[in-house]
C-alpha cells in the first residue's frame, strides 16, 4: 500500500514538475537521465582543506584553525561542513533547484550531501533535522527543499529525519540582506514543534546553503533549548 501511495505521489510530482532532457545548468540535451551533463558535473568540486574547523568556510591560507568570523562570534553548533563553495555550477543547480522546481535535484543533491557526510565525519549523528521554511514560503514554493535534502540523506545515511522546527516569522532572505542585519533577521525565529523531541540526541542539521552562519546558529539553538545535546550542520553550499 505504502508503495502504490508513493508511485501516486511521484506521477503526480512528475506531472507537476516535469522531467527535463537538457542539462539543468546548460541546457545541453542529456540522454542518461541525469539533471547535469558530464561537462557541468566536472565542475563540481567537494570543499578540500585548509578550511575553518567551526564553519568549514575555505582558508585559502593554512595559517589559522579558525575564520575571521569564527575567531569573533560564538557558535552554538558543533561544526559545519558543506559540499562546495556556493558559485558556479553548484550556485545555479541550487537556483534551479529551489526557484525552478527541478525535483530531480534532490536526488542528485542527496548523492552530494551524503559525500559530504561520509568525509567530513558525523558518525555520532542520531537524528536529522530539516531548517524550516515559513508557511507562507513554502505554499509559494510547494515544497521545503531542505526537507526534501533532509530526508534523501536520511535514506543514505539510514537515520532518522524529524521536521522538529517551525519557523516562527516570514524572514526575508538572508541573501537579500546586508550582513549587519542577517543576525536580527532570523533572531529568534525558530522553536521546537510539540511533540518533535530531539532530547538527548546529537542532530544533524541539514540546508541547501550556509552563508553568515545566523540562520543555522538560531536552529541550533532551538534545538538545544529543546534538550538536543549537539547539533551539527551540513549543507550543499557554502556561501
Amino acid at each position: 500500500m505504502v508503495d502504490f501511495l508513493k508511485k501516486i505521489a511521484e506521477s503526480f510530482l512528475n506531472a507537476l514538475y516535469p522531467v527535463k532532457t537538457n542539462c539543468t545548468f546548460c541546457g545541453k540535451k542529456i540522454e542518461n537521465g541525469m539533471p547535469v551533463c558530464g561537462e557541468c558535473l566536472s565542475g563540481l568540486e567537494m570543499i578540500s582543506p585548509p578550511f575553518c574547523e567551526k564553519c568549514g568556510k575555505p582558508l585559502y591560507k593554512d595559517l589559522s584553525t579558525y575564520c575571521y568570523d569564527c575567531r569573533r562570534k560564538k557558535h552554538y553548533f558543533e561544526k559545519a561542513r558543506a559540499y562546495g563553495v556556493y558559485e558556479g555550477v553548484l550556485k545555479g543547480l541550487i537556483h534551479e533547484f529551489k526557484y525552478n522546481g527541478d525535483r530531480r535535484l534532490s536526488t542528485f543533491f542527496g548523492e552530494k550531501l551524503f559525500e559530504a557526510y561520509q568525509r567530513y565525519g558525523f558518525e555520532d549523528i542520531e537524528v536529522i533535522v530539516p531548517v524550516p521554511l515559513h508557511k507562507k514560503r513554502e505554499e509559494k514554493r510547494g515544497f521545503n527543499q531542505s526537507l526534501l535534502l533532509a530526508k534523501e540523506l536520511g535514506e543514505r545515511t539510514k537515520k532518522e529525519v524529524r521536521d522538529a522546527l517551525i519557523r516562527t516569522r516570514n524572514t526575508e532572505h538572508q541573501t537579500a540582506l546586508p550582513r549587519e542585519k542577517r543576525d536580527e533577521n532570523v533572531k529568534d525565529a525558530f522553536k521546537i514543534k510539540i511533540g518533535s523531541p530531539v532530547g538527548g540526541k546529537n542532530v544533524l542539521l541539514v540546508d541547501d546553503v550556509y552563508t553568515t552562519g545566523n540562520t543555522a546558529d538560531e536552529c541550533a539553538k532551538a534545538l538545544l533549548s529543546g534538550g538536543a545535546k549537539k547539533v551539527y550542520v551540513i549543507t550543499l553550499a557554502r556561501g
